[in-house]
């Protein structure tokens, strides 16, 4: 008896095991809370609800789009333009959080397409910082190597490659650089992407050496050097990071084209040091330029930084008609619109740097005669009150054109435009 009850144990034990086994291989069913992915029918009739007013119904679409964003990526990118302003951002944001392999090819489509606006150009910026910097070099170069790509797309193309830290995007930006001459924009962008990718990698002594070699008025130091003080930028003491800044102010000296590429970079303490040497050093070297990259920086960057790019940008002068034409292939169609509204609300007639200028000269040729002859001089008072008409006129034109900004970007940037 005590034989066949262990019999019995032992074939029960086996059957166990054998159905554990056995179980295992069956497919599971999901786990509670991680239900299947909708199907493509159910999400096209959820797509709707991403553009309402309702907040409830807005979060529900999002929340079973994301679920079923992967399984029906491609069906998602292709409806994607057709979806109003509202619908189609909440799409790109949720498109470019998934883990499929075409979301960097989107991104990049997003930032190359001049109609994009601030919104959907901030949601690839900011997926493109988590992308594979290997895949996004190869789908740049393809972008770059295609015949009909225009001087929009390729800045844009220039621009990324500045974040990518690697010899091979310095020379990707060199080869554009090669072949744009007579473009100055596009020079400055090919040239820009060399310097920031060169700042932001370790080993990159000689593209350093070739900037030095082609810019005579580039930083006396090495790279490493520059380096080390860009990372004393973010010590924790406040009086420790003044002193670096100082440091750095004086490694950088007047080199406009290191304050351009530490404006755009990644890291925000770098970032506001050039902004701020940017919006006080003034001039005319690399003013289109300069207008450019803050209008890229105010369309794109978070809104700490785009409020600073937005400052530098006042700061600067208004183009000109001519200017203008230089200027509108290398700025998005958004960009473009809000800026001409600037010009026309100022009045075409309002020279502000000719103002400026005038300003400039006549305190400097103030300042001398009223120390020496002092206010009383016919002269001197002749001169003070053409200086108060002109500085009248200046701060009518400045706050035309400060308002201008600030009516045409700064909602934009604080996300409280209700279009």
């Amino acid at each position: 008896m005590k034989l066949r009850a262990a019999i019995v144990i032992l074939c029960c034990a086996a059957l166990a095991v054998l159905g554990s086994v056995a179980a295992q291989d069956e497919p599971q069913p999901p786990a509670a809370g991680q239900p299947e992915a909708p199907s493509w029918e159910r999400l096209q009739a959820v797509l709707p609800y991403l553009a309402s007013r309702v907040p409830e119904h807005r979060l529900q679409a999002e929340r079973l789009i994301e679920s079923g964003a992967d399984a029906h990526f491609e069906e998602l990118v292709k409806v994607l333009p057709d979806q109003p302003r509202r619908g189609r951002e909440l799409l790109l944001r949720v498109l470019a959080n998934t883990r499929h392999d075409g979301r960097v090819l989107l991104c990049l489509e997003t930032l190359c397409n001049r109609e994009a606006r601030r919104a959907e150009r901030t949601i690839a910026s900011r997926a493109l910082k988590g992308a594979d910097s290997e895949k996004l070099r190869l789908l740049i170069e393809q972008r770059l190597a295609q015949p009909e790509i225009d001087v929009y797309q390729t800045i844009q193309c220039c621009t990324l490659l500045g974040t990518l830290a690697s010899a091979r995007a310095q020379g990707v930006a060199e080869e554009v650089l090669e072949h744009a001459a007579g473009n100055e924009l596009l020079q400055f962008a090919a040239e820009d992407a060399v310097l920031r990718s060169t700042i932001a990698s370790d080993f990159a002594e000689p593209a350093w050496s070739r900037y030095q070699q082609r810019r005579p008025n580039a930083p006396k130091v090495t790279l490493n050097q520059l380096q080390t003080a860009l990372d004393d930028l973010a010590l924790p003491r406040a009086t420790d990071r003044a002193r670096a800044e100082l440091k750095l102010a004086d490694l950088v000296g007047d080199d406009k084209r290191v304050l351009l590429a530490l404006a755009r970079s990644p890291w925000p303490e770098r970032a506001a040091f050039a902004l701020k040497r940017l919006e006080k050093d003034q001039g005319s070297e690399l003013e289109h330029a300069t207008q450019a990259v803050m209008l890229d920086l105010v369309m794109t960057s978070e809104q700490t930084i785009a409020l600073m790019a937005m400052d530098v940008a006042i700061a600067g002068t208004p183009p000109t008609d001519d200017e203008m034409e230089n200027l509108r292939p290398a700025i998005s169609v958004d960009s473009e619109a809000r800026l001409e509204a600037i010009l026309e609300g100022m009045g075409r007639g309002s020279d502000l740097a000719e103002l400026r200028s005038r300003n400039r000269r006549l305190e400097a040729k103030l300042r001398p005669l009223l120390q020496r002859r002092g206010a009383f001089d016919a002269e001197v008072r002749g001169l003070l009150n053409e200086l108060q008409t002109v500085q009248g006129q200046l701060a009518q034109v400045e706050a035309r054109w400060e308002n201008g900004w600030k009516r045409e970007f700064e909602t934009e940037i604080l996300g409280t435009n209700p279009d």
